[in-house]
């Protein structure tokens, strides 16, 4: 209970790091004012699946599929393909390596000619904890980022930390079981660096929503989510309001003797 209760605190302080990221001003050459921010809004739509199965003794598959599109859901705006390998450290530590496949195309008042084809290779750590209704999930991501902007030969590396924290709430049941409905929220840092990393803060996403556990391995889940962007400019930003719809499908394949 100790450990929900100051991954809760966790979460309240996030709230505030990130906006205090988001309000950080664009950067100047020396002895000249600060550009003025642009804000670019847009109204998009995720549709995403996400899959981990477990296969043989702690070792499982993550398999991941999203399919975003803007104004509404007339236009498209990329797809994400991702794949990992799990290993279970406990029953509340996953571990995970992969490599992710991103295809944007352009979208907005200002399209980013510095993100179209991207390729990274992923290390991930997750960390559950629950108590009661409420559960807890830790998520890091540390991504090794090769981007080739528009008209581009060559790709560009970067490297990128994440940290989402996040909060489920069972509403119908007294746990997240087959059955129950609950509401959830989280927020994600997202910061870049190395040498072609235009700045630090690259991104925010601020999520809420409701999800229900149709059964032990299948749950659906319905959100709202607010992205912020950081163009390679640092002075267009994008205001993405985004409604997102995700199904997650983890089995279990392995035999009763190994469970």
């Amino acid at each position: 209970m100790f450990y929900v209760r100051a991954g809760v605190k966790q979460f309240l302080l996030f709230f505030l790091l990130a906006g205090l990221l988001e309000a950080g001003p664009a950067k100047a050459q020396p002895g000249s004012p600060a550009p003025a921010r642009i804000w670019d809004t847009n109204r998009n739509a995720w549709l995403c699946y996400f899959s981990d199965a477990q296969v043989y003794r702690r070792w499982g598959l993550h398999t991941e599929f999203q399919y975003r599109r803007t104004n509404g859901l007339r236009d498209p705006q990329q797809y994400f393909y991702r794949t990992g390998v799990n290993y279970a450290a406990s029953e509340q530590v996953m571990l995970t390596a992969g490599y992710t496949y991103l295809l944007s195309l352009p979208y907005g008042d200002y399209p980013d000619p510095g993100r179209t084809g991207e390729r990274r290779i992923y290390e991930k750590v997750e960390i559950d904890q629950a108590t009661g209704r409420l559960a807890l999930a830790h998520r890091y991501i540390q991504d090794q980022r090769w981007l080739r902007p528009e008209g581009q030969a060559r790709f560009d590396f970067q490297h990128r930390s994440r940290y989402r924290l996040q909060l489920k709430f069972a509403l119908t049941r007294p746990k997240i079981e087959p059955g129950a409905l609950y509401a959830l929220a989280s927020d994600e840092i997202f910061v870049s660096y190395g040498h072609n990393a235009p700045s630090f803060f690259n991104q925010n996403r601020l999520y809420g929503g409701l999800g229900y556990q149709c059964t032990k391995a299948l749950a659906v889940e319905a959100s709202y989510l607010n992205q912020v962007v950081a163009h390679d400019d640092n002075i267009v930003y994008e205001d993405n309001r985004t409604v997102q719809v995700s199904l997650y499908f983890n089995p279990d394949f392995r035999p009763a003797s190994q469970r």
